[in-house]
């Protein structure tokens, strides 16, 4: 999918997203335990997530504005994922929820949320959201690689 280059960035954490749902399923199919997934989850969230959803609520959300329903929506499923983070994983069933979210947040943006900026933001918003040089998320280091 072609972004404009002022998304490039923000688009491409997506794949490391996409990546750790594909990774808990492959561990829930393994039947890993629950604190091991749960334990990278944690770690991939303060490393990954929590900056991309911050960094996307005071940028690129501002686009559309936050009484927009999408962004409305994925504000509160970055509330969700927080909230779930700070609960913590019990079971297995708590994993899959937290995967099949973040897959359906993920797939949203990308054919949704980004689309709808690319197709409403002014080329001033575009320039803008360019200068301010989004920082590249990349894998945590992580050693126990429970998904293989």
């Amino acid at each position: 999918m072609k972004r404009h280059e002022a998304l490039v960035q923000l688009s491409r954490d997506h794949h490391f997203g996409l990546l750790l749902c594909w990774k808990l399923k492959e561990g829930l199919k393994k039947e890993i335990s629950v604190e091991r997934m749960a334990k990278y989850i944690g770690v991939f969230y303060n490393h990954n997530l929590k900056p991309h959803f911050e960094e996307e609520e005071e940028t690129i959300f501002k686009v559309l504005g936050e009484e927009h329903p999408l962004i409305e929506e994925a504000i509160s499923q970055h509330r969700t994922f927080e909230k779930m983070i700070k609960q913590g994983f019990k079971t297995c069933d708590e994993i899959e929820n937290f995967r099949a979210l973040l897959e359906l947040h993920i797939r949203t943006e990308e054919r949704q949320i980004f689309p709808e900026i690319e197709k409403q933001a002014t080329s001033e918003q575009l320039e803008h959201l360019l200068s301010l040089n989004h920082p590249e998320l990349k894998e945590p280091d992580y050693e126990d690689v429970f998904w293989k």
